[in-house]
């Protein structure tokens, strides 16, 4: 019998995300509230350039997409993130308003701000996929094809894909391109790309491209602002999620801003979990808006039970690795933890033979009213905490505060929620999801007031860092495993037992907000004033869509 032996190359050990499968329907959520922005497509002119730059190469004859065509289209993309810097680097002032998440910023933006007054650029020094002096982007279509393609796609903006080839639809693609192409000095642009070379006095006559001008073409402002508020040719049901979601910005940026506030994507995720502003008033929600504020808050929910389970497990990790001990089972380093000074410390706030039921009827006496999130008790505070405890340097006081935090947290929202409710509302999810995403609100209030009820609260911490925090990370690193072929382990067995890879801080999702902000600041829904961003005549007119079909 004949026998081979091979090495069998390990999977490649990668970052991850998601180590519990805890955000998973914070995600879906989000992703169903603002539909056609995503947490890559950064900038309202991209959703015009890229149609009309396709557009563009149309008209000057370079239709066969070939390796021709895709060096042109990438000295274009390069040219288009150096306008938008040396617009900044001239202009002065917020720099953020010209070049904010141009794609190439990171190294183009040292080269236009150390362009002289008699500067030239060779384009292809970046744009160039094999030996360019340093690559802009490494996608063959840029920007394109790595972020906004998929979305310009879904809005039937753009037809094609990066091996095939991509064309502008003659419905929609060709008339925001037109539209851009009004105000835009078409001639000069071309001119610099076919040349293969731009001066700085050219970048500087460029500078209608800059994102920042896209308020000074009125017609292109005027068809983003219908794609993006869903209303006219893009009027779509499916949609309107996504207008009601700007508007629901557009109202909280108009109440923070009359209050002396900022509007932030934290504050947006407390104003709309708690239904108040930062001070406590109310947050009054029109009826056209009440839904989606709805799902918004439901979110906010699922958000702050996300973190507060990434708190445990991140500091039972820290403290096994600093241990240097090691145990073979996910229970036996739960009991250990457990012993642990930091963790009886924690619990002896709460009462460690209490049960979950009696600490949710303890938190009357330090659970600050639902509106009053600003309190440092308030499970927005407390989740905050922890986030910034888990990315502030290691120790054991931090691990018990972080512990007593992710506890507090999770009475709290035990102790607001009702469990005859439908913890998710309206939102339908796919048959069995839940069963991939154990980690929910619905098994939250199911446990809450099922069997942790009756459980000291000691057991009950003990029951989340097994079955919530190892036994679920070894769960989802294995599907991982199956599924990509990859190790997204951050604890995992060895012939030494469990052995810690890494420690994923609690982080927060990241729900699109700040995109959509840039969105409505671009096309100029938002203004800036001396009190901070507010909707400009053109953000009320979208608040006034509110009740319109």
């Amino acid at each position: 019998m004949q026998i081979e032996t091979a090495w069998v190359k390990p999977p490649p050990q990668v970052g991850g995300l998601d180590h519990l499968a805890v955000q998973a329907p914070c995600i879906s959520i989000y992703g169903r509230l603002l539909p056609g922005i995503t947490n890559v497509t950064d900038r309202a002119r991209y959703y015009s350039f890229y149609p009309w730059l396709i557009w563009a190469l149309d008209k000057a004859g370079h239709r066969e997409f070939n390796d021709a065509f895709i060096e042109r289209f990438r000295r274009a993309d390069c040219l288009f993130c150096l306008i938008a810097q040396r617009h900044a680097a001239v202009c002065g002032g917020d720099a953020d308003d010209h070049a904010a998440a141009m794609v190439g910023s990171d190294t183009l933006a040292s080269v236009a701000r150390s362009l002289g007054a008699d500067g030239t650029i060779h384009l292809s020094d970046f744009s160039l996929r094999l030996g360019a002096k340093k690559r802009y982007f490494a996608s063959d279509l840029g920007g394109l094809g790595q972020y906004y393609l998929g979305v310009l796609r879904e809005l039937s903006i753009i037809d094609g894909d990066a091996s095939a080839g991509v064309r502008y639809t003659r419905q929609v693609g060709a008339v925001i391109a037109e539209r851009m192409d009004a105000s835009v000095n078409r001639p000069l642009f071309m001119k610099a790309v076919d040349a293969d070379l731009v001066t700085a006095s050219e970048l500087d006559a460029l500078h209608g491209f800059c994102p920042c001008q896209l308020c000074n073409s009125p017609s292109e402002q005027e068809i983003l602002g219908e794609l993006f508020f869903v209303r006219d040719r893009f009027h779509d049901s499916e949609a309107l999620p996504r207008r009601r979601s700007l508007q629901l910005i557009l109202q909280l940026a108009d109440l923070l801003c009359a209050h002396g506030q900022q509007l932030s994507e934290t504050a947006f995720r407390a104003c709309t979990y708690a239904s108040s502003l930062p001070g406590g008033e109310p947050w009054t929600i029109s009826p056209a808006l009440s839904g989606t504020h709805e799902k918004w808050a439901i979110y906010a929910r699922n958000e702050l039970l996300s973190v507060a389970v990434q708190g445990l497990f991140y500091v039972l990790l820290d403290a096994y690795e600093a241990s240097s001990l090691r145990f073979d089972a996910s229970a036996d380093i739960a009991d250990w933890f457990m012993q642990q000074s930091e963790t009886l410390e924690a619990l002896e706030v709460l009462g460690p033979q209490k049960t979950f039921s009696e600490c949710v009827a303890d938190s009357k006496v330090w659970l600050p009213d639902l509106t009053r999130w600003n309190e440092p008790m308030h499970e927005v505070q407390l989740t905050e905490r922890i986030t910034s405890l888990s990315r502030a340097r290691k120790s054991a006081q931090n691990r018990e505060e972080i512990v007593l935090a992710a506890l507090r947290a999770l009475i709290a929202l035990a102790s607001r929620a009702d469990s005859t409710d439908r913890q998710y509302a309206d939102l339908v999810f796919e048959a069995d999801y839940f069963r991939y995403y154990p980690i929910n609100l619905e098994s939250f209030a199911r446990n809450a007031s099922g069997s942790w009820a009756s459980t000291t609260i000691h057991d009950v911490l003990r029951w989340l860092l097994i079955n919530w925090g190892l036994e679920m990370h070894l769960r989802v690193a294995l599907r991982k495993l199956r599924g990509q072929s990859q190790s997204t382990f951050r604890i995992r067995p060895s012939d030494r037992g469990m052995e810690v890879i890494a420690i994923p801080p609690a982080v927060h999702t990241r729900p699109r907000f700040n995109q959509a902000v840039r969105v409505l600041k671009d096309i100029g829904a938002l203004e800036r004033t001396a009190s901070g961003w507010q909707p400009s005549i053109l953000g009320r007119a979208q608040l006034e869509l509110a009740d319109a079909p």
